[in-house]
C-alpha cells in the first residue's frame, strides 16, 4: 500500500516536470517563431537556450 502511493508521487513528479519543460520549450519555440520572415541563427538559438537555462538553474 506504501509503496504504491511511492510510486505513483514518483511518477506524478516525472510527469509534471515534463510537463513544465515542455511548457518553458514551446514559450522559447513560440518566440523564434518570426512573421517578417526573418530567420533565426543556431547561435541565436543557442544563446536564447543558455539565457533561460540560466535563469531556471537560478531559482
Amino acid at each position: 500500500m506504501f509503496m504504491d502511493f511511492i510510486v505513483i508521487l514518483i511518477i506524478s513528479f516525472v510527469v509534471i516536470s515534463l510537463w513544465v519543460i515542455n511548457v518553458k520549450l514551446d514559450r522559447l519555440a513560440n518566440h523564434f517563431e518570426v512573421s517578417d520572415g526573418h530567420t533565426v541563427s543556431d547561435e541565436e538559438i543557442e544563446k536564447e537556450l543558455e539565457e533561460e537555462w540560466e535563469k531556471w538553474s537560478q531559482k
